[in-house]
């Protein structure tokens, strides 16, 4: 394998591990945990019908807004893929979000989320990017 290809190879290989340990962190710790440790000082998240959340701090005020209803979310990532020089990728994949409705069922709801990674200062692959939308269950 060629340097250049090797570096590209690297980078995806550590986008998936971050990605991974990402969800993995969402599913121990909650959704507020994962998404301001592995948020970018500058990232975006969209959010599915409404307005985006611009920024680490307002991603921050986001998340203590959560509800506290044992809502876990986990993802799993289909694809990744990163620029030849190393520095930025993407992760897509799908995710499922269990909860319990106001009667105490438990309701799972599935969808789809594409996540753009980018190499910090520190070498520590933190979003600048991360949306996703519902779909059906998957088959």
């Amino acid at each position: 394998m060629n340097p250049a290809a090797a570096l590209r190879q690297k980078a995806i290989d550590e986008i998936r591990e971050a990605d991974q340990n990402f969800s993995m962190l969402s599913e121990k710790q909650g959704l507020a945990k994962a998404f301001t440790t592995y948020a970018a000082d500058d990232a975006i998240k969209l959010n599915d019908g409404a307005a985006p959340t611009v920024g680490f701090d307002s991603i921050r005020v986001q998340m203590s807004r959560m509800p506290a209803n044992g809502s876990v979310l986990t993802w799993q990532a289909l694809k990744a893929d990163a620029a030849q020089s190393g520095e930025l990728g993407y992760t897509f994949g799908q995710w499922m979000l269990t909860s319990k409705d106001n009667s105490g069922k438990r309701k799972t709801q599935y969808g789809v989320y594409v996540t753009v990674w980018k190499r910090q200062r520190n070498g520590q692959w933190r979003f600048v990017l991360d949306g996703g939308n519902s779909t059906p269950e998957p088959k």
